[in-house]
């Protein structure tokens, strides 16, 4: 198969069956994500200890970019300091853009789980799919406030 086969499949198995798709009824940290251009919405959730996002969760619907995005983002930033997971944000969105990038915070499985969106290089249109959830978990860090919304 090839790597672009690879990345599809990923997409596909993370829309069909999200990791951490719950909402969670306290938490010290949530926003709101919309791109109202094509209709995805998300919701983030994290419990942040000692500057450690000890738990991230989602709920949302959207296109199967959006959906996977936001699952791989749980599996990812889960257990990661507040700053890791500000680098490995930022360095995702550049990946997405097509600018210079590093992931050197993340041993290979993540590295393996991030790069399926590198394709979405070719796909500017589709590049806010895979991104509005990763603004909306910055979102989520920057603010206590919950009722926080993102419109990408």
């Amino acid at each position: 198969m090839s790597e672009i086969g690879i990345y599809q499949q990923t997409i596909l198995e993370h829309s069909k069956n999200p990791l951490n798709f719950k909402s969670l009824k306290t938490c010290t940290h949530q926003a709101n994500g919309n791109n109202p251009l094509c209709g995805d919405k998300v919701e983030i959730f994290t419990n942040i200890k000692n500057d450690i996002n000890d738990e991230i969760c989602f709920q949302g619907a959207g296109c199967a970019i959006s959906i996977a995005s936001a699952s791989i983002l749980t599996k990812v930033l889960n257990k990661k300091s507040v700053q890791d997971s500000k680098n490995i944000l930022e360095n995702f969105i550049k990946m997405v853009e097509n600018k210079e990038f590093n992931f050197d915070l993340l041993n290979n499985e993540e590295k393996t789980l991030l790069m399926t969106f590198s394709e979405l290089q070719k796909f500017p249109m589709r590049s806010k799919c895979a991104t509005m959830s990763w603004s909306t978990f910055n979102a989520a860090l920057n603010r206590d406030n919950y009722n926080t919304e993102v419109k990408v």
